[in-house]
C-alpha cells in the first residue's frame, strides 16, 4: 500500500501572515476563499486572473498582481501556493518555496496538502483519504449530516458554559475531572437524537452541582 507522506495534521493561525497563491484561475479562487476567511495577508499573482479575483481585490480581500511569478515572490511568505495550470512552473515554484508549499497539479512536489474541511459554527472537521477525493467527497456529506446544527449550538453553549466555570475558585484538575465526567457518549447520543435541550439541561444540572461543590469545600 503506498503510504500518504502527509501524516501530520495542523491547524494554522494565518491572521496578517503573508500567504502567496501564484496563479489566476477557478483553482486560485477556491484556494484563496478560506485563506481570506482566515485572516491571511493575501497576494494573488497571474498573468489574468478570475473575475472573483478581480472582485476580490476591488474589495480590498487580498492583493492582485496581474504579471508573471518572478522568482523573488515569496520572499517573506508564511504560505505558498503553486495554483497555475503550468506543471513546470508550478515546479519551480515548489523548488524555490522557503515555506509551507502546497502543490495543485502535484501535490507530492509540496510539503503540505489541505484536507477537506466541513464548518459548522465553531465546529471544524478536517478529512483526508490519501488521495481518493470521491470518497473524501461522499465522506464529508456524511459528517455534515451527522453533526448537524445541534451540535454547532450545544458547542457554542459549552463554551459559554466553561468561560463561567472558569471563574469559580477551585482547582484546574476538579474543572478537568468535571468536563471529562460530564461530557460522555450518552450526551453525544441525546444531541444525536435530536434532544438537544435534554441534553444541555443535563450539563448545566451537572455544572450547578460542580459549583455548589466548589463553594462548600475547604480552600
Amino acid at each position: 500500500m503506498q503510504q500518504n507522506s502527509f501524516s501530520y495534521p495542523a491547524m494554522l493561525d494565518l491572521k496578517n501572515k503573508k500567504c502567496v497563491i501564484i496563479g489566476g484561475g477557478k483553482v486560485a479562487v477556491r484556494k484563496a476563499l478560506p485563506l481570506i476567511e482566515a485572516g491571511a495577508d493575501l497576494t494573488v499573482i497571474a498573468p489574468a486572473a478570475d473575475p472573483q479575483l478581480l472582485t476580490l481585490a476591488k474589495t480590498g480581500l487580498l492583493q492582485l498582481e496581474l504579471r508573471a511569478y518572478a522568482d523573488n515572490d515569496l520572499i517573506d511568505a508564511f504560505v505558498t501556493i503553486a495554483a497555475t495550470d503550468d506543471f513546470h512552473i508550478n515546479r519551480k515554484i515548489a523548488a524555490a518555496a522557503p515555506c509551507l508549499c502546497n502543490v495543485v497539479t502535484e501535490p507530492s512536489l509540496g510539503n503540505f496538502s489541505v484536507p477537506s474541511t466541513v464548518k459548522n459554527g465553531a465546529l471544524t472537521f478536517t478529512l483526508s483519504t490519501g488521495g481518493m477525493p470521491a470518497l473524501t467527497r461522499v465522506l464529508s456529506q456524511d459528517l455534515r449530516a451527522y453533526y448537524d446544527s445541534d451540535f454547532a449550538e450545544f458547542n457554542e453553549f459549552l463554551q459559554q458554559l466553561r468561560r463561567e466555570l472558569k471563574t469559580i475558585a477551585t482547582t484546574p484538575e476538579k474543572r478537568t475531572a468535571f468536563w471529562r465526567q460530564t461530557l460522555n457518549q450518552s450526551v453525544i447520543g441525546l444531541l444525536h437524537a435530536g434532544k438537544l435541550d435534554q441534553a444541555k439541561e443535563i450539563i448545566t444540572d451537572a455544572a450547578n452541582r460542580f459549583r455548589l461543590e466548589s463553594q462548600n469545600s475547604p480552600r
